[in-house]
């Protein structure tokens, strides 16, 4: 029991929340002219597009895109021109002063982007040392894609993975493209600022250009968390691996919803660690148990040669959380007897104990669907207080209540109710792609 509480804690304490506010866009467009001597485009105003090295576009207004990609001219019946100078794009009809008629131009901004819809393609990034195995990259996109199939692919998601300053140019090159206001030093092995979600850009200008980035050391990689002091087996520190991959990526879908606001802090929104992070623990650990056996590492496996990994086994993650309630657990365990209350909505002062069980709770009152989907849909314009009560028809001290007494009802032997955990698969009974486009 304690090593699986040192596990969740270290995990829980690795997460950084504090994504800024920053802007890039990334111009990614393609611009197809067709190729004569010269090639004459109308808009508001004629343009002339000249087949060179800079791409210069003129209109009627003041937007300003950097564009950070390869220039690439095709010269046969169509040409696409990609620009690695500054592009200028003027128009008087910008996307982003239409939305801020209705709401704040940075939450406009973050729409502009992308920034909370999943995308049509594989989004996210990840950059390693030049020293790291090709297999981690392999292991990392056979994850993220299992989970893109679920939540969605959202871009400005990044990964990078160090070693030493010797090998890791090619994340230095990155962190400074998107504008990491960190040193890019490596010191005892980590570079200086890392930490699981930081953020990124330029934070003096408009509008933001937000990153979330996932920033970790190979030897964490290798050895997660515990499980070199536990001489834990490969299987289990992979499963350790991939559960946090999914975690921090959770978070990233969360952050969509958010916009601009920081849900690590109790601002406008006021955003409770005990959802923040135990949704984000709720997920994996259904989403491992459901689908360990689709990962290429575990094929040839036993589910009990993995199953000490995080909570992937559901029913002894729900009997330990109902012991500890019931004070049947160990005698320093802080969570002994804790009953879940308003200091749960802080970082400070939240002592993380049955989160993740309090967010499958709170689904069983309800659905996985209004805790992960419908909650978080409302909370930038009804605060998490407004939007949990509009959805859920209780307020949080009500839940609080209701969690308390139903932890220690019952023998903590008892398996779980029926329907507490979900019994089909997450994509069936979760619609991610509710709100999006697609």
């Amino acid at each position: 029991m304690k090593k699986h509480f040192l596990i969740f804690l270290i995990l829980i304490i690795g997460c950084s929340n504090s994504i800024e506010e920053a802007t890039t866009v990334q111009d990614t467009t393609t611009t197809t002219v067709q190729d004569t001597t010269t090639t004459t485009v109308q808009d508001t105003t004629t343009t002339t597009v000249q087949d060179t090295t800079t791409t210069t576009v003129q209109d009627t207004t003041t937007t300003t895109v950097q564009d950070t990609t390869t220039t690439t001219v095709q010269d046969t019946t169509t040409t696409t021109v990609q620009d690695t100078t500054t592009t200028t794009v003027q128009d008087t009809t910008s996307e982003v002063d239409e939305c801020s008629k209705k709401t704040s131009p940075d939450k406009c901004h973050y729409v502009a982007v992308g920034y909370d819809k999943p995308q049509n393609e594989f989004a996210q990034e990840i950059v390693v040392a030049t020293d790291v195995p090709q297999t981690i990259v392999d292991e990392y996109y056979e994850i993220q894609n299992m989970l893109n199939s679920i939540i969605g692919s959202y871009n400005r998601y990044v990964t990078v993975i160090t070693t030493t300053n010797e090998f890791s140019q090619p994340i230095f090159d990155k962190l400074t493209e998107i504008h990491w206001d960190q040193e890019l030093n490596i010191v005892d092995g980590y570079l200086i600022g890392a930490g699981c979600l930081t953020g990124s850009g330029d934070w003096q200008v408009f509008p933001p250009d937000p990153y979330a980035l996932c920033v970790m050391d190979y030897e964490f990689v290798e050895y997660p968390h515990d499980t070199r002091e536990w001489n834990t087996p490969l299987p289990q520190r992979r499963a350790v691996l991939y559960h946090g991959w999914a975690h921090e990526y959770f978070h990233r879908y969360q952050r969509a919803y958010h916009y601009e606001l920081n849900m690590g802090n109790l601002d406008s929104i006021d955003t409770p660690v005990w959802w923040i992070e135990g949704a984000a623990i709720l997920f994996p650990n259904i989403w491992l148990n459901q689908s360990w056996q689709e990962i290429e590492l575990f094929k040839d496996l036993s589910f009990q040669e993995i199953q000490e990994a995080e909570g992937i086994n559901l029913d002894l993650w729900y009997k330990s959380a109902r012991k500890a309630a019931q004070g049947e657990s160990y005698p320093d365990d802080r969570c002994n007897n804790y009953m879940m209350n308003s200091l749960d909505s802080s970082y400070d002062t939240s002592a993380f104990c049955f989160i993740g069980i309090a967010n499958a709770y709170l689904a069983y009152l309800t659905s996985y669907e209004t805790v992960w989907v419908d909650i978080p849909k409302d909370i930038y314009e009804l605060s998490f207080q407004g939007s949990f009560e509009k959805h859920t028809n209780m307020t949080l001290e009500e839940f609080y209540d209701k969690f308390n007494s139903f932890m220690r009802e019952g023998n903590s032997d008892d398996p779980p109710p029926l329907g507490f955990f979900p019994e089909k698969p997450i994509s069936e009974i979760v619609d991610f792609f509710k709100y999006s486009d697609f």
